[in-house]
């Protein structure tokens, strides 16, 4: 699927570039993807031919991978591209979409730390690694995926007005995907009402995008770890319980001071001569 997908971009993209000698606004980092897959595929041939088949994270690790993973992703940006470039505040539909199947790909490729999959803050988990190697791998998990939803959501909204409901569809859509993957269960009940909240952040703090930032991956892993204590119970310290959700907004908060820029530098007055 991988790959037809990757197939039928780069013909469809290819072709106009070949009749047009342009393609729309957003779409030519998709073409450059397109190309860079191809090259990653050949190097991942080779790869295997020499150093044979990666197992578990060392498939994400992997050079060769990991130079098809950056393709991928400009190639899947292309809508998000193609939308900013457009007029007009509020945010289309396609727009919307488009974050979701980016927020599903950096989802998929960043499996290895997520905390829907690595529930290790449950009671189940007191006999299968030590405590705090537990903790490290949970906090992990949540400022990793914390990042990455206050990074996608704050390039949404540099360029548009976000409409009600859109979070929620970003998030459900994604935890859905991912749990077909392993196992549909309660955890897409939790993104669903971890993106209602962040709905609802969204329209009581529009004009405070550094508060907005941490309390929208806060409130998600808040129903998470509540979900947990309903389900199995934890074997975590209190400290850590409360202490990892805090993390989850002291992560979106950094990812949205780090996304408004330096400030200009001053310019140096040289002393009158």
């Amino acid at each position: 699927m991988l790959y037809s997908g990757y197939a039928a971009c780069a013909v469809v993209l290819g072709a106009r570039w070949v009749r047009d000698r342009s393609l729309p606004a957003g779409y030519g980092l998709s073409l450059l993807g397109c190309v860079g897959f191809a090259v990653g595929g050949v190097a991942d041939m080779l790869w295997h031919t020499f150093f044979g088949i990666e197992r578990s994270i060392a498939a994400v690790l992997s050079p060769s991978h990991l130079w098809l993973i950056i393709s991928g992703g400009l190639v899947i940006t292309g809508t998000v591209r193609a939308a900013r470039a457009g007029a007009g505040r509020r945010a289309p539909v396609i727009a919307v979409l488009g974050a979701t199947v980016v927020f599903c790909y950096l989802g998929l490729v960043t499996s290895f730390a997520q905390p829907y999959f690595d529930r290790v803050a449950a009671s189940p988990y007191r006999t299968v690694m030590p405590y705090d190697q537990a903790v490290t791998i949970g906090l992990f998990g949540v400022m990793l995926q914390s990042a990455l939803l206050v990074g996608l959501v704050g390039k949404l909204r540099e360029k548009f007005d976000l409409p009600f409901g859109s979070l929620t569809v970003i998030l459900g859509v994604q935890a859905f995907l991912l749990a077909f993957t392993h196992a549909i269960d309660f955890m897409v009940l939790v993104a669903v009402a971890g993106g209602l909240a962040g709905d609802v952040w969204l329209l009581v703090l529009r004009d405070r995008p550094a508060v907005f930032a941490a309390v929208l991956p806060a409130t998600l892993y808040a129903v998470y770890i509540a979900a947990l204590l309903v389900v199995y119970g934890t074997w975590w310290e209190i400290h850590a319980v409360t202490g990892i959700v805090v993390a989850a907004g002291v992560t979106g908060w950094l990812v949205q001071y780090l996304m408004r820029g330096w400030p200009a530098a001053e310019p140096v007055r040289q002393p009158a001569g």
